[in-house]
Parts: structure tokens; sequence; C-alpha cells
């Protein structure tokens, strides 16, 4: 089956510019008919500048010199309104110059002229789809399915069919878009289904209408069961509506013809994962490890094999390897925003490895290179507040990630823990107001235990012991829904065991500690000099 989307508009315009073209002697303008007019004179003088004018753009439309062309045709133009042959030539000079919108108004000069001329509504639809004037596109490929056409116009029907099907289904017109399909198995003009079928398929998938997806690619699979792409996307299918027997045994029959397509093994590994079958989810990223590693060592160009191979690494514990991976992506040549990416990334590999001025360094480029970056702004000033340095230069990088995002709960923690920080410091009672503040906003849009954990951290130092109890023990319960958060837990243990026996001790009267205060009575609460202290 053939379309031919894939040519150049161009291609189309010369095809019915050439219809009964045959030089410059068919302009409309001819020298040798008389004017019956009294203005005989001045006719013919206009006749032969008209003549002269088309010629000359003939010829360096010959000789492709657009420009010069589209110039004499303009002039000619003026002299002859009318003349289809004039129009054609200058929609197509500037079609070759790129000037599409005036390539445009001559097609749509053209149209009228010529109202049933499939060829011409045809031609203009592609231009306006090539623009992005879709509703217009649409409304010209409908305009043009309806003219008269011969069998030599077929090819350009189906393409037309194509491309107007394609645009419905793209504005999620998926019903009109599978009847311009329809009508292209009626009339015949597809003898081989499969790519249509493939093709419905995708857009079903890309609209999430995933049962649709599947009878379309079971279609394509029977058309032509050779496809091989056809059982990758009903492994993505059978996955998304939990039919993992048959997600995995599509899988398999698609690795049977392409054992190296690491993104088939990723998904069968999840898909293992789904069904706890965790010793096949291992060997299934295993396979794409290690077809990974060996395209990245023969000098992969591929970045999202080297992101996924550094996650997999990240995974694995194993953060030596994977800051190999992110540093080597650095001697390819990559976009300025795939440069800030990359900084990103070895940014926070290197803070998992307790490398914080690395890490401080690479957030430090992905700033210069992308001063608005908001989660670096949010991660160089929240290392900062870690580490009890720069911690004005900290409160205003965080505050500029938040006029990015004002409701962002992540962002809010780091901006009141960075006064929390600042309190101890400066020893300041209004700044740990300020900190609960941000606090409890945070939590507000993210149920996290680290925000829980910083709450009661402040609670305690402004002597609310009771409610730094029960902040503690609600990120206690959030982080034993996590993995691998034991050293935290404990970390909060020791925490709840040294408030609980303060309370014990208060509660019988026994003035263990006599500078627990209620904020705002104008004397200064007790602060913890370092979090979790004992």
């Amino acid at each position: 089956m053939l379309f031919i989307r894939s040519f150049p508009v161009i291609f189309v315009l010369v095809l019915f510019s050439l219809n009964g073209f045959l030089g410059c002697r068919s302009i409309a303008i001819q020298p040798g008919k008389q004017p019956v007019a009294h203005s005989r004179n001045r006719y013919l003088d206009n006749q032969g500048k008209g003549y002269s004018y088309f010629c000359t753009g003939y010829f360096f439309m010959l000789e492709r010199d657009w420009e010069n062309a589209a110039e004499n045709f303009e002039k000619a133009i003026q002299l002859d309104r009318s003349s289809e042959r004039i129009v054609q030539h200058l929609a197509a000079c500037y079609f070759q110059l790129g000037e599409n919108e005036k390539s445009i108004k001559y097609i749509e000069k053209l149209a009228k002229i010529k109202p049933k001329e499939f060829s011409v509504h045809y031609t203009l639809a592609t231009l306006y789809e090539t623009v992005g004037r879709n509703k217009e596109a649409i409304e010209e490929y409908e305009y043009a399915r309806r003219c008269k056409t011969t069998k030599l116009d077929h090819v350009f029907l189906a393409d037309a069919l194509y491309r107007l099907a394609n645009l419905y289904m793209n504005d999620g017109m998926m019903e009109k878009g599978i009847a311009c399909y329809t009508s292209m198995f009626d009339m015949k003009l597809v003898t081989e289904p499969v790519k249509i079928y493939y093709e419905i398929g995708q857009k079903y998938f890309e609209k999430n209408d995933i049962k649709n997806a599947l009878e379309y690619f079971l279609k394509a699979k029977q058309a032509d069961p050779a496809l091989s792409f056809a059982s990758f996307y009903l492994t993505l299918c059978y996955d998304a509506l939990n039919d993992y027997e048959s997600a995995i045994q599509e899988a398999k029959i698609f690795l049977e013809k392409e054992p190296n397509n690491w993104v088939m093994h990723l998904a069968l590994s999840e898909v293992y994962g789904k069904i706890k079958n965790e010793s096949q989810k291992k060997e299934e990223i295993e396979k794409t490890q290690v077809i990974l590693k060996n395209s990245i060592d023969a000098g992969s160009k591929n970045l999202k094999e080297y992101f996924l191979l550094c996650q997999i690494y990240r995974n694995q514990r194993k953060i030596s390897e994977a800051i190999e991976i992110a540093e080597s992506i650095k001697l390819i040549s990559v976009d300025k925003e795939m440069r800030r990416d990359v900084h990103f990334l070895l940014a926070n590999l290197y803070y998992e490895d307790k490398k914080f001025d690395r890490a401080e360094e690479e957030l430090q480029m992905t700033l210069k290179l992308d001063p608005d970056f908001h989660e670096a702004n949010n991660f160089l000033g929240y290392l900062f507040v870690e580490n009890n340095k720069n911690l004005d230069k900290a409160i205003q990088l965080i505050n500029k990630a938040l006029e990015a995002q004002p409701q962002n709960g992540a962002y809010l923690d780091s901006l009141g823990w960075a006064y929390y920080k600042k309190a101890q410091v400066e020893g300041r009672n209004d700044y740990l107001v300020i900190a609960l503040k941000k606090l409890l906003e945070a939590v507000r849009f993210m149920d996290e235990p680290d925000i829980y954990e910083h709450v009661g951290d402040v609670h305690y130092s402004l002597g609310d012991w009771d409610k730094a109890v029960n902040a503690w023990e609600k990120a206690i319960a959030l982080y034993r829904q996590e993995l691998s958060y034991e050293t935290k837990i404990e970390a909060i243990e020791i925490k709840l065991e040294k408030v609980r026996r303060l309370i014990s001790v208060e509660e019988r009267g026994t003035r263990f500690i006599g500078n627990r205060r209620e904020v705002g009575n104008g004397i200064q609460p007790y602060i913890l000099k370092k979090h979790g202290e004992k």
C-alpha cells in the first residue's frame, strides 16, 4: 500500500501544474489575438508585458531560481489575475521558498477558479496541515474526497483519506478516523490492511483506550503474524488489562524474534513483578542490564539507555557504577537541556554516595545552565540546610523553587527545615514559628514521613512535647510502609524515648527541666543545638 505523505507537497503541486502546461505559449495572454475594444493599443502593451513576465518567470523556474521566478509571476498575475497557470506556478514557487502562507493564498484562489478539482483541494489540505491549520485541512480533505476522481488520482485519494483519518484520530474523533479507513477498504484503495490496523491500535493506545487498542492489534497480528511489534503492543495491552498470562506469552513471542530488545525485557520484568515472581523479574532485569551495558560499551548514542542503566544500578545500590555511566554521558554531544539533566542526575547520585561537595558542584553547574530549574534550586537549598551552611542563600534558593510550584510539599518542607536550622544557629523564637507554619503547610500537600519527623523536631524545640510525640509516631507509621528505613525509625524512636522520659518526669512534678515555655511569652524556648541530639 502506497501513501505519499513522505514525499514533499511540491510533488503534488508540480504534478497538477504540469497538466496541460506546454511552456510559455500556454499563457492566457497570447500574441495575435485582436481586442475589440477601443483600448487596443493599451491591451496589446499589457499583453506583451504579461507574456514577457510569464516567460521570464518560467525560465527562472526551470533554473530553480524560485525567488526571481515568483517576482516575475507576481508581475504577470497583475496583468492577468484569472490565469490558472500563473497562480499554480506562484504557489509552487512560494512553497519552494518556504513561504507556505503565500502558497496557501494562491491555492485558495485556484480552488475558487476550479472548485471541483480534486488535486487542488488535496494540495490545499496538505498545505494547511503543513502549517498546523488542522481544522481547515480537515475541511479541504473532506471536500477533496467528494470530488470526482480518476484511477490516476487513487493514490492521492488514499493519501487524503489516510491523512484525514489521522487528523480526526489525533483530535480524539476516533469514529470519524476509523470511518475514513473503512472507506479506503471499501474503495479497495488498500491492499495490505495490516498497517492500518496497526496504526488504529496505536491511536487507541495513545488515548489509553486499551480494549479497542487490543482489538486492532489482534487484527494486525492476524493480517500479518510476522509483524513482531504487534506482539510488543499486545504485551502492553494485556498488562494494562491485568491479563498477565497473555502478556507474558506475547512478550516471549516478541523476544523470540528480537532477543536483544531491552524495552521488552524491562516490560516483562514489570509483569513478573506484578505476579510476585521475583526470580523471573530479577532474571529479566539482569538481561536488560547486560543488553544496555553491551550497547553503551559499543558506543551507543541512545541517551535513554544510559539513564535506564543508571537507574538499574541505582536500584541495586551500585552507586559507583551508576556514577560512571552518568559521567560517560558528558562525552556525548547533547543539547543544553540534556546537559542540565545529566548534571542533575549526577548531583543525586553523588548525594546518595555521600559526596556532598561533588553533589553541590553538579547542582551549581545545573543552575548555571538553567537558573530557573526549580528542582535544582530546592535541592541545592536543602543541601546547604543539611550541612548547616549558607542558610540565607538556601532560603533564597528554596523560595525561588516555590515561586514555580507554590504548593509543592517537598519545597515547603525544605523551607521549614531551613528556618528550623536558622533558629538553631541564631536562637530566634520567631524562626521556629515560621518553620512550623511552613512544615504544617507542607503536610497538607504531602503525607510524607520526613515532613512529620521535621514537624516533631520543631514541636520539641518549642516545648510542645505531646505534639512532638504525635508527629514522630505518625512519621514512624509512614516509614514502616517503606523499605530500608530501619535507621530512620531507630533515630526517631530514640527521640521518642527521650521526650517520653521528660514528660514522665514533668508529670511527677519534678522540675527536671525549667526552661519549657509556651511560644509568645517573651522567653526563649528550649532549642536543640543538633537535630536528634541526646
